[in-house]
């Protein structure tokens, strides 16, 4: 059954268009899931800030009730003072019954110290008609045999104390910013005093706490701002957030490239098998038509005809001989395996000996190569087979893509411990952005409309560069579109 390459295409192009979506469909969703997240954790953390500011007052509150009945009883009291009203069950106790807000109950405690006993009173009185709000009076506390003045006095120092006590645990816990705070006047509906400053919306208030023992007045914490706070208390998971997303996009990133370069590396190779099978069979229906002539017209009889074929026929041999080369190449370079036999070699001989066998090539291009020798012999220790088809495919390649009147002039020169190559022609040229490309495997320059319009494998250069660098030599191209190039290639000189 034929393959209908069309099709092929079409659905390697389908499969290419899936794999982008779901990459960036996952993208999007790693990122969204990421955002969802802080979200929720930024919830769970407010929640909790407002949980320990809460308790900061609560605190507060029952230490300097505490203090203040401390500082009204003896040594031997405080003991006891200390296990009852520092005891969780008395703060919840407390707690419930500052916040019962009942129409018509009316509710009071006091504090009774006298003696070696504390009596603790808690009164709550229902009316059957709710009066008007306001009406209630305030109650009375006894503590002792306390005056109204010093009641007073001591109630405004208990306010000091409790700010205090408030802004150090506020402190403690990593708030920096001013806290607010409200006073309420018994029945505790309406502000008696407020410090938050005007235009300022409090986004946290707590309940209200007792902060003396008179009990007629209750102190709210109020705060401006809590986000920043809680952003601050998300940092690490924030920037551990933002590391995943980056790293998620990095690696989708990697993975994108992969595949585009493995696509352009299938092609390549699809490609190569295309101009490979061409390039091979070529020189070998050249050298059949050769043989063919020379049977058929009994050539033998005439030398300088019979000459003329067989140099044919052993240029297409050379250049058959240097692809299998090229493509074992790549085999045993992919096997890690690349033996050299190096010897010692005449780099002048060595060119002259290629420019001779390409002279039927170059009569039939019409092309010109000037080799321009040293004053002194140039010795390398290197592969005589390798550098040999090194200097065939530089030459090869220019000629190939040269065009009409090309002309080249090689040089070699001994500098020092180095002998310098250089092939400079007058082709075409090289654009900027394929200069570092033209020495990848299967990589060619494309013409107008992404076409190649001259056959080749993508591999000569690839070649050159691989087995210059295993002569521990290095290749450099100069070139500008229009006024040809220059190919630079620098090896050890035998010492």
């Amino acid at each position: 059954m034929p393959v209908n390459y069309e099709d092929l295409s079409t659905m390697k192009w389908l499969r290419a268009k899936h794999t982008y979506t779901l990459i960036v469909l996952s993208l999007l969703l790693s990122t969204g899931l990421q955002f969802v997240w802080l979200q929720q954790l930024f919830l769970a953390q407010r929640k909790q800030l407002e949980q320990e500011l809460e308790q900061v007052v609560s605190n507060a509150s029952q230490l300097n009730i505490f203090s203040s009945l401390v500082s009204l009883s003896g040594p031997a009291d405080q003991r006891r003072l200390k296990r009852f009203f520092l005891s969780p069950q008395w703060r919840l106790m407390r707690q419930a019954y500052d916040n019962m807000k009942m129409s018509g109950v009316k509710s009071t405690y006091s504090i009774f110290i006298r003696g070696d006993s504390t009596a603790v009173q808690m009164n709550m009185s229902l009316k059957d008609k709710p009066g008007k709000p306001g009406t209630y009076k305030k109650p009375v506390n006894a503590v002792g045999n306390m005056t109204a003045e010093q009641v007073m006095i001591s109630d405004s120092i208990s306010l000091i104390t409790m700010k205090r006590r408030v802004t150090s645990e506020l402190k403690k816990l990593g708030i920096n910013q001013p806290g607010y705070d409200k006073i309420f006047e018994y029945p505790f509906t309406k502000v008696q005093k407020n410090t938050l400053p005007k235009g300022q919306e409090q986004v946290f208030a707590s309940k209200l706490y007792s902060f003396n023992l008179q009990g007629t007045q209750r102190y709210q914490l109020v705060l401006a701002e809590i986000n920043s706070i809680v952003w601050y208390r998300m940092r690490y998971y924030l920037v551990s957030s933002v590391l995943m997303i980056l790293l998620t996009c990095m690696a989708f990133y990697f993975i994108l490239r992969l595949l585009r370069n493995q696509q352009l590396y299938a092609d390549a190779r699809a490609d190569f098998a295309s101009n490979m099978t061409h390039e091979f069979k070529t020189p070998i229906a050249t050298v059949s038509v050769a043989l063919e002539s020379i049977t058929k017209y009994n050539l033998a009889n005439d030398p300088e005809t019979l000459q003329h074929y067989l140099d044919i026929s052993q240029h297409e041999l050379q250049r058959l001989n240097l692809m299998v080369e090229k493509v074992l190449h790549i085999s045993q370079d992919n096997a890690g395996e690349q033996p050299l036999n190096l010897e010692l070699y005449e780099v002048q001989a060595g060119l002259q000996q290629v420019i001779n066998s390409m002279k039927l090539q170059l009569q039939k291009s019409h092309a010109g190569i000037r080799l321009v020798p040293s004053a002194e012999p140039c010795f390398v220790y290197g592969d005589p087979v390798h550098l040999t088809n090194i200097f065939y495919n530089l030459i090869d390649n220019a000629i190939k893509y040269a065009g009409d009147a090309f002309e080249m002039e090689i040089s070699c020169e001994y500098q020092g411990n180095q002998v310098i190559l250089t092939f400079k022609d007058n082709g075409r040229g090289i654009e900027k952005i394929h200069q570092d490309k033209v020495f990848e495997r299967f990589y060619r320059i494309t013409g107008a409309g992404d076409t190649h319009d001259v056959k080749g494998s993508g591999l000569g250069l690839h070649y050159v560069r691989q087995m210059v660098e295993k002569h521990r030599g290095m290749i450099r191209l100069k070139s500008e579109p229009g006024k040809g190039s220059t190919f630079i290639i620098t090896l050890p000189a035998a010492t």
